[in-house]
């Protein structure tokens, strides 16, 4: 009888004593249900400014389209869009020729004239983008990762010198190679005094990713400054360039010699490559007065409709 009594006195308690057990399980089973965003459903709700679209619009790279989602977008940009603009004239580069190229540190040339230097991972774009800044094709380019192989040292006129280094990341190569490719553009960013600044150039289709962390982790840490330069640019649609070139700017913000602007190009349409070649002239301390630059170009066409005669 007691243990009876016992069975039946004891089995509400144990059922009062495992409630908060069974509720603590049930509220963990339902803070695991909830799904987390994903990278790409956290990248799709940022909200872009409209100076951002206004930005993008000023360089070329399309408008927003007119629909129900973006129609009181499009009206702020518009109101901006109707605010006078000024045209900048055309900037130009002297001539591009390779002068040097080194495969080892002790084949890199002396230092002379200021220095910039692009950089990127394998395919991003970067030897078209030189060539559309030089508005010519003296560097090398191939759908082939890994073309470039050593330091290419091209001369800008007497103005300054464009280095063109060797892709990281993912190349043809093996790894003994990309070894001495890591030590010899290290060695090259540190020790040149006269570098004024390396361009990183990202596929805006991809952003970030962690091999390019680490390498602006490299240059912030040797205290290296750079740029980050977003490439093909056209090939996204505007609101999603928005969202890339919107997280750039924070992920810049982290890196103490990074310059808190992010350039966006496009070599194959040319948009964004007049504002970069601004910059760039501005960087070697080469840059003279807009009426410079108008009058020259004024010029230029002259000349060719002469020839025309």
């Amino acid at each position: 009888m007691s243990t009876a009594w016992n069975g039946r006195l004891w089995k509400p308690i144990l059922r009062w004593q495992n409630t908060p057990t069974v509720w603590k399980r049930t509220m963990a089973t339902a803070v695991k249900s909830t799904p987390e965003l994903s990278n790409r459903q956290k990248f799709n709700q940022l909200q872009p400014s409209p100076s951002i679209f206004s930005k993008l619009e000023k360089l070329g790279f399309g408008e927003l389209r007119r629909t129900g989602r973006y129609a009181a977008l499009c009206k702020v940009v518009s109101k901006n869009k109707d605010q006078k603009q000024t045209l900048e004239p055309n900037y130009k580069f002297p001539l591009l020729q390779f002068f040097a190229g080194a495969m080892i540190p002790t084949s890199i040339p002396e230092e002379t004239v200021p220095e910039v230097a692009f950089v990127g991972r394998s395919n991003v774009g970067k030897s078209s983008l030189i060539n559309a800044l030089a508005e010519s094709s003296t560097v090398r380019t191939s759908d082939k990762p890994g073309l470039t192989q050593q330091l290419n040292f091209y001369s800008v006129g007497r103005l300054f010198t464009i280095v063109d280094m060797p892709g990281y990341g993912f190349a043809f190569v093996d790894e003994d190679k990309r070894r001495l490719w890591r030590e010899l553009m290290e060695t090259y960013m540190t020790k040149r005094s006269t570098l004024k600044m390396v361009y990183v150039t990202i596929d805006a289709r991809h952003g970030l990713k962690v091999g390019d962390k680490d390498f602006l982790a490299m240059l912030d840490k040797n205290r290296v400054p750079f740029q980050v330069v977003l490439t093909k640019c056209d090939l996204i649609i505007l609101p999603t360039l928005a969202r890339r070139y919107m997280m750039l700017l924070s992920d810049v913000n982290n890196y103490r010699h990074a310059r808190k602007e992010v350039a966006l190009v496009s070599s194959r349409t040319q948009s964004g490559v007049n504002q970069l070649r601004k910059e760039i002239l501005r960087t070697v301390g080469n840059l003279r007065s807009e009426k410079y630059y108008v009058e020259k170009t004024e010029r230029q066409k002259a000349k060719q409709e002469d020839r025309r005669k």
